[in-house]
């Protein structure tokens, strides 16, 4: 699953599962089984700065509603790649 702030959006997830289906245990297993991937670090990474504070780079927000974080990444990644040659 790709997500923008992972832990946010995993406990989203899982309050909507286990609203949806009404079994805690069964949701925690299923998002268990799910490989998660998180954008905000390597966006950071790729936008810049360096905190000296934080000893990394600084997150990035992407300035929409958190349920639109993703998308607007991907726009944003999309609109930095070439355009194919043919």
């Amino acid at each position: 699953m790709g997500a923008y702030k992972m832990d946010f959006d995993r406990g989203v997830f899982e309050c909507e599962l286990v609203r949806h289906h009404g079994d805690t245990l069964a949701a925690g297993q299923w998002l268990d089984h799910c490989r998660w991937e998180d954008a905000m670090v390597p966006y950071a990474v790729w936008r810049g700065p360096w905190s000296v504070k934080r000893g990394a780079y600084r997150n990035q927000p992407l300035g929409g509603p958190h349920d639109a974080d993703a998308r607007l990444l991907l726009e944003r990644l999309a609109a930095t790649v070439p355009a194919p040659p043919w």
